[in-house]
């Protein structure tokens, strides 16, 4: 079951509603500047006469188009392909436009029909990209037969304003090919990055799917071995009650199998224990004392260096039983790797996140094991002593509660794991 601030395992990711038409009102209104500065500017700059007004209702147009778009488009959801090639078109007719003021095909500026055959092949399918090249082409022609000539004050400097108008307009070319391709490529490589990771999580909960269901079938099989060894303990406990030591050992199997009767409870209940809500928050301090008792009453052969600081008095968290196991989990494989079947819990507040550091003095993970699992934590590798299985089910519960698990080689040696869990806000 979902926690409150955790997306389905399998959801899609994040859809760009709009986006392409988006980055196309951001890119129109470059156009429209240019015309405007080209309506004022050409006279005093290039002492070219050009109809500036007729130009000017061009780019009002444009303009008008464009906050349509920007206000009534963009509200709607995600444009098809046909909407994206309209507003090409929308461009491709103002440019035009303004080419046939301003000598047609003999204009520089023809070249700006390039960047929008650019942007076109980047964000429209194949019929709709051939239709605008095509569209573009035949334009282009038109306008090499119609248009108004410039006026040249100096006709002899014609070939020179003609070279200088087309670097200018290779430059702007170059400048927007390069800007709105990077931006579309940067999104669609966040695009399979999302998907992939849903992916990931999706194949790790199928994981742990058939391993919950292994799990509740072992549970089932070993109830009645653990109850026949229930009967044969108690067998011996009363025919031993006069040797001590004897007693004593007998005492601490019947509290193992207790402990394995209560963890196979758990883990045939179904779907675990109901979610801890707010009104039931757990008290950090007294989890983690109730955690390290349970531990060391497992594993007489333990020792858990853990103080209750006054740092985490009132801090409270939500979270279930999962949490609560992958948390066991994690300290049992620090006292396995340590030779002294010792541990080292510490517990700190960061901001609105409790981090729970677990150290141990083992041999420590390889470097590439430890890459591995920072690189691709769904996959987990063999790690220490084990097949990762407990590593995968103790990420899965953590980071369904907002958490997340990382480890670091420890001073000395040994590895430092580190819990990250939501505080739960007062």
């Amino acid at each position: 079951m979902p926690t409150p601030n955790s997306a389905p395992p399998d959801a899609a990711p994040p859809r760009a509603d709009g986006r392409p038409l988006a980055r196309l009102v951001s890119l129109r209104w470059y156009s429209i500047t240019a015309m405007v500065a080209l309506a004022f500017g050409a006279a005093p700059a290039l002492n070219i006469d050009i109809p500036a007004v007729p130009i000017l209702l061009v780019a009002s147009a444009l303009g008008a188009w464009n906050a349509l778009a920007r206000f009534v488009f963009l509200a709607r959801d995600e444009p098809g392909p046909w909407s994206l090639l309209l507003e090409l078109i929308v461009d491709l007719a103002a440019w035009s436009g303004v080419l046939y003021l301003t000598g047609g095909a003999t204009n520089p500026l023809i070249s700006l029909f390039l960047p929008l055959i650019a942007v076109g092949a980047a964000v429209l399918p194949a019929v709709q990209t051939w239709l605008l090249a095509a569209l573009s082409i035949s334009v282009y022609s038109w306008l090499w037969v119609h248009h108004r000539p410039l006026g040249l004050a100096d006709p002899t400097r014609a070939i020179d304003w003609h070279l200088a108008g087309m670097w200018g307009t290779f430059a702007v070319s170059a400048l927007v090919i390069t800007w709105y391709v990077s931006r579309m490529t940067a999104t669609v490589r966040a695009r399979d990055l999302a998907l992939a990771q849903a992916r990931e999580r999706r194949l790790r909960n199928e994981r742990i799917v058939a391993m919950a269901n292994l799990a509740a079938g072992a549970a089932h099989e070993m109830g009645t071995p653990l109850g026949t060894m229930r009967l044969i303990l108690d067998n011996l406990q009363a025919q031993c009650c006069d040797d001590p030591e004897t007693r004593e050992d007998l005492n601490i199997m019947g509290q193992q199998i207790g402990h394995c009767r209560h963890i196979l409870s758990r883990l045939t209940a179904s779907g675990g224990q109901a979610r801890v809500e707010a009104g039931g928050a757990l008290d950090i301090a007294r989890w983690l004392d109730d955690l390290v008792m349970t531990i060391e009453s497992q594993r007489p052969d333990a020792s858990i260096n853990w103080a209750d600081t006054d740092h985490l008095a009132g801090l409270r968290m939500v979270a279930d039983q999962s949490v609560t196991q992958a948390l066991h989990n994690l300290i049992n494989n620090a006292i396995t790797a340590d030779p002294s079947r010792q541990a080292t819990l510490t517990a700190e507040r960061q901001g609105s996140r409790v981090s729970i550091h677990i150290a141990d003095s083992g041999p420590g993970i390889p470097s590439d094991v430890l890459n591995a699992l920072h690189e691709a934590p769904n996959r987990p590798s063999q790690t220490k002593d084990g097949l990762g299985i407990g590593l995968l089910l103790s990420l899965s519960a953590i980071e369904a509660f907002g958490g997340t698990l990382h480890y670091a080689p420890r001073d000395g040696g040994g590895t430092i794991s580190t819990v990250t869990l939501p505080l739960l806000s007062t």
